[in-house]
């Protein structure tokens, strides 16, 4: 698929729009990273796999109680304090 675009001016950079048909063609999504790199004269886009395997359960893998540091943030003043009897 060979398709031309102009250079514009885009906020203070410069910007090449993508056709719709590349997008779809790469499998892109919006806001998805690309790897930006120079071949000669030529502009290299490159996707940048996501790793689509970030949940809270991933994440939290392998975390215990002791890796959880306690804080003690002082007594509560003002509007912090709470008397519900189930805040004590």
């Amino acid at each position: 698929m060979n398709i031309t675009q102009h250079v514009r001016k885009w906020g203070n950079g410069t910007g090449v729009r993508l056709p719709r048909k590349v997008v779809e063609a790469a499998r892109l999504t919006i806001n998805q990273p690309l790897e930006i790199s120079l071949r000669g004269r030529s502009i290299v886009l490159t996707p940048v796999d996501r790793d689509e395997d970030y949940t809270l359960a991933t994440m939290l893998h392998g975390v215990t109680p002791e890796d959880i540091p306690t804080v003690d943030w002082g007594a509560d003043t003002g509007a912090e304090v709470i008397d519900d009897g189930y805040s004590r």
